[in-house]
């Protein structure tokens, strides 16, 4: 007669197994959607009409934002390439984080003859790195915005009106991150300025920085191709059509991503901790 222990045990192995089995397939899937990215990102470089340019793509889907592993990927397609090669990159982010936009950013903005394509949308820090670029090309209705800094998840230009509303009331807390969001926005409308192609500079070297990250505006709000025009950006109208279906194919890749991480989240929840009194 099977013992409890053993009974156990041979849940746990039942189990186990076919959480291995499972991570294994997982596993495979991933490496498979991988590719099918690369080959997704081959096919758009063979199409692309603008012969002769090299084409890099930043594409998020849902809450997907910008982060160091694109700033990796988009800098290590740079270093492969001539430094007078033609780049255009298109853009589909809803923003993400200041220091990786930063690092693209610098690295875009002293090449030549570059452009940014945005069928859709390229928000905050998305719009940073667009203005690294030469010339945008903006899509039926697509739109950019301002660059709105939040820090953990609470906009900068918001702590620091509420400080000033509060004023000799305000608690040693907020007054600290008042003090933080001050300096943040100050250093990134700094470094901004810097990072702005000249060419989207007719208002001055520092004005559309300013508009941009200076509070005035909200990252919901959106600037359409006669608003940047009106904000001095270099913006011209209509992006390749194939755009549209490489956008439609990458964010189906990354929605089969989410749901195949969301499915190895529960099986790990699911996976029973071994009891400690079971030994090998």
């Amino acid at each position: 007669m099977a013992t409890a222990e053993s009974r156990h045990q041979s849940e746990f192995r039942f189990q186990s197994d076919g959480a291995v089995r499972f991570l294994a397939a997982a596993s495979a899937r991933r490496t498979s959607i991988q590719n099918d990215w690369s080959r997704t990102q081959s096919e758009l470089q063979a199409i692309w009409p603008r012969k002769g340019h090299a084409v890099v793509a930043i594409v998020h889907e849902g809450d997907g934002c910008l982060d160091g592993e694109d700033a990796n990927d988009v800098l290590e397609l740079l270093h492969g390439l001539r430094p007078d090669e033609p780049l255009d990159v298109i853009l589909h982010t809803h923003g993400g984080s200041a220091a990786a936009a930063n690092r693209i950013a610098a690295a875009l903005v002293k090449r030549r003859n570059t452009a940014a394509f945005v069928p859709f949308y390229a928000e905050s820090a998305g719009t940073e790195v667009a203005l690294a670029t030469q010339q945008i090309y903006f899509g039926r209705d697509a739109n950019l915005s301002p660059i709105d800094i939040h820090i953990d998840g609470t906009s900068a230009r918001d702590i620091v009106h509420l400080a000033s509303e509060k004023g000799g009331s305000a608690s040693e807390g907020l007054r600290l991150a008042a003090k933080v969001a001050r300096r943040a926005l100050h250093d990134e409308a700094r470094t901004v300025a810097s990072l702005i192609h000249p060419d989207h500079k007719k208002a001055g070297p520092t004005a559309l920085a300013a508009k941009l990250t200076g509070g005035r505006c909200y990252h919901g709000e959106l600037i359409r191709i006669a608003r940047a025009r009106r904000l001095g950006i270099n913006a011209k109208n209509g992006v390749p059509a194939v755009l549209y279906g490489f956008i439609g194919k990458r964010r189906a890749q990354l929605r089969q991503l989410r749901e195949l991480e969301q499915n190895l989240g529960f099986i790990r929840r699911r996976e029973p901790a071994q009891d400690e009194s079971v030994r090998a």
